[in-house]
């Protein structure tokens, strides 16, 4: 198999492990909100993606394995005034 074969089979297998998250953050209300918040769970462990509605609070979080939803809500509710919720069963 050549290496391009590799990359992409590598690059399917990855996908396959992802899941995706829909939470609802209470307390968001700007543009402000929505960057502090995507920027922090870059740095959380598991987390591929994190995309915010600062208008609705919904979020939608693309992550693997190793994600650990207690430490992503504990971090971001450490930010400010925001309260998690939990809509699916992803987690």
């Amino acid at each position: 198999m050549d290496t391009l074969n590799q990359n992409q089979t590598l690059k399917i297998i990855l996908k396959r492990k992802m899941k995706t998250a829909v939470i609802k953050i209470k307390g968001t209300h700007c543009n402000a909100c929505k960057l502090l918040i995507e920027d922090v769970s870059k740095d959380i462990n598991g987390v591929k993606s994190c995309q915010v509605d600062f208008k609705t609070g919904e979020t939608t979080i693309e992550h693997d394995e190793h994600f650990d939803f207690n430490l992503f809500k504990q971090e971001i509710e450490s930010l400010g005034e925001y309260k998690i919720e939990i809509n699916n069963k992803n987690i």
